[in-house]
């Protein structure tokens, strides 16, 4: 109910505006030279950085895959750790990335820089960025199906002559169309749908892609402007389904059923270059990753903007101040981790028992809704948001309790959203399961307490925990759903950065964006510890 009421009341709420006597003011809204302007603008970023994304994304999963390169774990787990960062504090940090260059090269003589505006405040900024952070989903995706082409199929190409270069190109490749529209696809979207990074780049060099409007709208006008944003919301939405609707015709050009045996080893040598792809990779990655980093960091223990950091001058301040000083942003600490753990926590139980109707019972009803439960987690998360607020904004029926501008709403939110996130990897538990232990206990009269609880349980704790491990990284991370949902008192880190950040309170900003990066990074590394008892796939980075 929590993932199909919002988009049932969403799409009631259209129909009501386009029948009802409000219809001219939502057209308009619509047709509107800012409304135009912002869709412009989002099929840019969408088109280009889904461009980006898929070319690094699938030159990085060939590479990994089909390649006998060394080191190959921790290269998925810092090509995976870009899109596990929060998409605001990847921008935060890049932003952070150019004063420090600005200043070298007025040092090494180039006086005009001191007047150049950053150039990731622009359209083309906003594309590289959306385009780095999302392509580990097409990694993931690409890498997935790579897995499983036939090495026979690459073994006839190679003793026909083919080099490999050409067997990836003319084989392999075009084996993996549906993975690659797919993880396109999913790109395409992902860009479209978010919010931090075009909030961070674009809002200040006034270049405003649809979230950003209704964020703007929302924020500017408030409840009264909730037609209009439905509307400019659904835009987002039919923008997002052109990219799955291009994805169901490239899939349906051609056939490309394969028998999946994975490779033993990895088919290609690197032979000589080896090394210097190693090398290439890895300062990739480095330069990609750490060091805006490192730049957020920096600008985290400084005094002031400008100020260079040395150890005689680098202070902790801003951290008091963020964790102690300033009572939203330790609010908003408190409220994401209750949110985030909170929502494991139910998520959690939750999937337990719909993997258990799914894949043991085979329970048609169910099995129907599992498409159903992926459909907020597949929609932006803006078009998710209008949701909720069209559906909470009047108090509940018979409660006479309003959940509009309270944490409710907002872990409602998370709640339908990372269902999908949670159910996937218990239900890849449940495949490996072996059901004749339940088969066994039902024939000898055990309960369905007894059997969830001293069979199904502890053979399916890893992978609820990797779930539930996943579920917290995003919910902790989140910030698209909740810029439109929260006010005041129920701030999430998201919020905070952003708000920060707006305010002119950049390194109390960067002070939070590094502690979110740490929180990030030690979930994960604890995830890995349980990698090898998890089905695979369960835990992006160990694919």
């Amino acid at each position: 109910m929590i993932c199909l009421l919002p988009i049932a009341r969403l799409l009631y709420e259209v129909a009501s505006a386009l029948v009802g006597p409000q219809r001219g003011m939502v057209v308009s809204a619509v047709t509107s030279s800012a409304a135009w302007t912002a869709t412009r603008h989002s099929l840019e970023v969408g088109l280009l950085g889904g461009l980006v994304a898929t070319v690094y994304g699938l030159f990085m999963a060939t590479l990994v895959t089909l390649t006998k390169i060394r080191y190959r774990q921790m290269l998925v787990f810092g090509f995976v750790a870009q899109a596990m960062l929060p998409a605001q504090v990847v921008a935060l940090a890049w932003l952070q990335l150019w004063m420090p260059m600005r200043d070298a090269l007025v040092s090494m003589g180039l006086q005009s820089a001191s007047a150049w505006g950053n150039p990731l405040q622009t359209r083309e900024g906003i594309v590289f960025l959306l385009g780095i952070h999302f392509a580990p989903l097409v990694f993931l995706t690409v890498r997935a199906a790579l897995l499983n082409v036939p090495p026979d199929v690459v073994e006839a190409a190679r003793v026909c002559g083919a080099r490999p270069t050409q067997v990836i190109r003319k084989v392999i490749w075009p084996l993996i169309t549906p993975a690659f529209a797919s993880g396109a696809a999913l790109a395409f979207v992902s860009c479209i749908g978010n919010f931090g990074i075009p909030a961070f780049l674009g809002i200040p060099g006034d270049y405003l892609v649809l979230p950003t409007l209704i964020y703007r709208e929302l924020s500017g006008f408030g409840p009264s402007v909730i037609p209009n944003v439905v509307m400019l919301s659904v835009l987002v939405a039919v923008l997002a389904g052109l990219g799955v609707v291009a994805q169901h015709l490239c899939i349906r050009r051609g056939h490309y059923r394969v028998v999946t045996v994975r490779y033993p080893e990895p088919p290609f040598s690197l032979g000589a270059s080896r090394v210097w792809l190693e090398l290439f990779t890895g300062c990739l990655i480095a330069l990609l990753l750490i060091v805006p980093m490192l730049a957020l960091l920096a600008d985290s223990i400084s005094q002031a903007p400008g100020v260079s950091v040395t150890p005689d001058t680098a202070t902790l301040a801003h951290y008091v101040y963020v964790l102690s000083g300033n009572e939203a942003t330790a609010r908003a600490f408190v409220n994401s981790t209750v949110l985030a753990f909170g929502a494991a926590f139910i998520l959690a139980a939750v999937s337990l028992f719909l993997a258990y109707l799914i894949q043991y019972r085979q329970n048609s009803l169910f099995i129907k809704l599992e498409r159903v439960i992926e459909i907020p987690y597949v929609i932006p998360g803006v078009v998710l948001a209008m949701a909720m607020i069209l559906l909470y904004l009047l108090p509940l029926p018979f409660l006479n309790v309003s959940l509009y501008n309270t944490l409710g709403i907002i872990f409602i939110a998370y709640l339908a959203r990372f269902l999908t996130v949670q159910l996937r990897p218990v239900i890849s538990g449940f495949q490996q399961f072996p059901t004749e232990m339940l088969e066994a206990a039902e024939i000898f009269g055990a309960s369905f307490r007894r059997r969830m609880r001293q069979i199904v349980l502890p053979s399916l704790l890893p992978s609820i925990t990797a779930g539930a491990t996943l579920v917290v990284l995003l919910a902790m991370n989140e910030l698209t759903i909740s810029a439109l949902l929260w006010a005041t008192g129920t701030e999430t880190l998201g919020v905070a950065v952003f708000s920060l950040e707006q305010g002119g309170e950049s390194a109390a900003a960067s002070a939070i964006g590094v502690l979110t990066v740490l929180i990030t990074v030690s979930l994960m590394l604890l995830a890995s510890l349980a990698g090898r008892r998890l089905p695979s796939g369960v835990l992006p980075w160990r694919a």
